[in-house]
């Protein structure tokens, strides 16, 4: 496939020009054309360079409780077109493509059976679209566009599913001194994992709806007026500080907004083999449109230790509550965190303190990544429940990987809680991801 410079039709040769490629694959989920994996041309009288790649993950995911079961298999196919059209200036578009399988077998969120909701959602978006700036001091975006902060607790795109979140944002980001940075980012609108089928209303008529409006919860899209702004100080050999201020404001669900100031601390040291990690984090909140609420506080302490292949872990996690109003990450990647089970998505109205053991053993290409939890409410202390949670990877070569997630709740049988006894299980091939 041969792409002109200046008239982009994938049917001229030009002279003087330089591409590499692989073979093609296969047309998956309805496309019904053949793709290059990757596509890299520059013309001798032109700097515009062109760069496509193809990605694609399968899964196949089953949900058993102590009430029901559900199962769902899904494919993603992903075309990214990056694009310098100069030394400065680029733009992206990123179009991804979702089927779904066994419809009738779980809920997605925009399919509400009554089956556990597995929120892989079919449908064609597009994922990103924006144009950028750089030179040596400075990057900026306009568009649809992925940002991810941090370890994604509190602005990240959800993308362990398969149909990411990404936000339409202006965001910049200065360099500062020697390997510090200043981000800030105006969103106005975030593009949720239900995708843009989940309007206002359900699709079709659900006795447990009556007037047919969806769960605010569950909708496609957040119309926003939010201001992000983080600084990045790493100036050190071994710690790196950051500091935050995310004034969220959401149109479409009010209770959702906030104003979050936080701040972190991580260290990293290593002595011959043996490396040691701390993270510590100490956030405050305040829910705007919610009265009478005082400012409620999250904290986390992160530690491990790591001798050649091996790594263990403790985590302790805080999300405060006070008069049955929680602390909220609403634009966070919150199937990270609480456990992969989801049991606690939304948190309790008690708040949740997760206490947390983690394994990690590496060698390639092979992977183990396996945490224990104890949950227990904020407010009352009260355990609510425990979980298992086991990642194993299989990673062959560089772009393909091979993987299963099993998570596995068991709550507590002396709480008076709406979790059940849940196992989860997420086979999944994804290339180039």
């Amino acid at each position: 496939m041969l792409y002109s410079c200046k008239t982009l039709s994938p049917f001229k040769f030009i002279r003087n020009k330089k591409y590499t490629f692989t073979k093609p694959l296969c047309n998956c989920c309805g496309l019904g054309l053949l793709v290059l994996t990757h596509i890299e041309y520059a013309c001798a009288d032109t700097d515009i360079k062109n760069d496509l790649n193809f990605a694609q993950r399968s899964r196949y995911a089953s949900v058993d409780n102590d009430t029901d079961s559900g199962k769902a298999a899904s494919i993603l196919v992903r075309l990214t077109l990056k694009t310098e059209w100069s030394d400065h200036l680029g733009s992206t578009v990123e179009m991804d493509s979702v089927k779904s399988f066994f419809n009738n077998d779980h809920s997605d969120g925009v399919i509400l059976n009554g089956k556990p909701i597995i929120p892989d959602v079919a449908g064609t978006e597009i994922n990103q679209a924006f144009f950028s700036f750089s030179n040596d001091h400075l990057n900026a975006k306009l568009g649809r566009q992925r940002i991810n902060f941090d370890d994604q607790r509190f602005i990240g795109g959800n993308g362990f599913w398969q149909n990411e979140q990404t936000f339409d944002a202006l965001s910049t980001k200065a360099n500062l001194l020697t390997n510090s940075s200043v981000t800030y980012a105006y969103l106005y609108n975030v593009n949720r994992i239900f995708g843009n089928k989940a309007g206002k209303y359900l699709e079709d008529s659900n006795p447990n709806y009556p007037k047919n409006e969806r769960p605010a919860s569950l909708l496609g899209d957040y119309k926003l007026d939010s201001h992000l702004a983080r600084i990045e100080w790493n100036e050190w050999d071994y710690s790196q500080w950051v500091s935050y201020l995310y004034l969220i404001d959401n149109k479409d669900l009010p209770s959702a907004s906030n104003n979050t100031l936080g701040t972190s601390y991580s260290f990293n040291y290593k002595v011959d083999a043996v490396k040691y990690r701390l993270e510590f984090e100490a956030v405050v909140q305040r829910r705007t449109e919610i009265p009478d609420v005082q400012t409620l506080p999250y904290y986390l302490a992160d530690m491990g230790v790591n001798i050649n292949a091996y790594e263990i872990s403790v985590r302790y996690e805080i999300l405060s509550a006070k008069n049955n109003t929680t602390f909220i990450t609403p634009l966070g990647s919150l199937n990270d965190f609480q456990g992969w089970a989801n049991e606690f998505s939304p948190i309790p109205t008690q708040g949740i303190k997760d206490a947390s053991l983690g394994f990690l053993w590496r060698a390639a290409p092979f992977k183990i990544d396996a945490r224990y939890h104890t949950f227990m409410g904020y407010t009352d202390d009260n355990t609510l429940g425990n979980e298992l949670d086991i990642d194993f990877f299989y990673k062959p070569e560089r772009k393909h990987t091979i993987s299963l997630r099993f998570a596995h709740f068991i709550p507590e049988s002396t709480t008076q809680t709406n979790e059940k006894n849940t196992k989860k299980i997420f086979l999944d091939y994804s290339y180039n991801m």
